[in-house]
């Protein structure tokens, strides 16, 4: 009789301990299958993300404007999140690594904003679908103010990336 008793307690004991351990089995792979569904969705909207450049230039010494088409499939916008980088030469051939913060107004030095959205970029020929967001086969102009100013007979790079990672850059040269 006490054998049964202490088999009962044992079995118990067993089947108790196999059920929290398949509990904390199946909460790990749910844990694991929800992060694959987050990184898959991530993956998903970086492949259907992308930036051509059109074209750069340096109306004055110390603005850029960096003109781009959205030829992906996703809307673009939260400005503030996108990282615009320039890689340039100063007078006396000081070389500048910067990272320039985004304003919604004018830039200040080393500060950049959307100059404009528009259907194409050339003619100026402004957006009509949902202003201020950069929607599939339109165009963009990025303005940045650097300081100090491209210097004379150099060569340097923008750098121009989305809040999910899809950057563009492209080269601009100053006479």
């Amino acid at each position: 009789m006490e054998n049964i008793i202490v088999s009962l307690i044992c079995i118990a004991l067993m089947v108790v301990g196999g059920m929290t351990m398949s509990q904390g089995f199946l909460s790990s792979v749910d844990s694991s299958m929800g992060g694959w569904q987050d990184m898959g969705v991530r993956n998903e909207e970086i492949m259907r993300t992308d930036l051509a450049t059109l074209d750069t230039s340096l109306p004055s010494s110390s603005i850029l404007e960096v003109s781009l088409s959205n030829s992906g499939q996703t809307k673009l916008n939260d400005f503030a999140d996108w990282d615009v980088i320039v890689q340039y030469y100063a007078g006396g051939s000081v070389y500048y690594v910067k990272w320039l913060p985004y304003t919604a107004g004018t830039p200040g030095d080393n500060q950049w904003t959307v100059k404009g959205i528009y259907t194409n970029a050339a003619s100026q020929t402004p957006e009509v679908f949902e202003p201020g967001i950069l929607n599939p086969g339109e165009e963009i102009i990025i303005r940045a103010q650097l300081n100090p100013s491209v210097g004379r007979k150099t060569t340097n790079l923008v750098i121009v990336s989305t809040p999910n990672g899809v950057s563009v850059s492209t080269s601009f040269y100053r006479n």
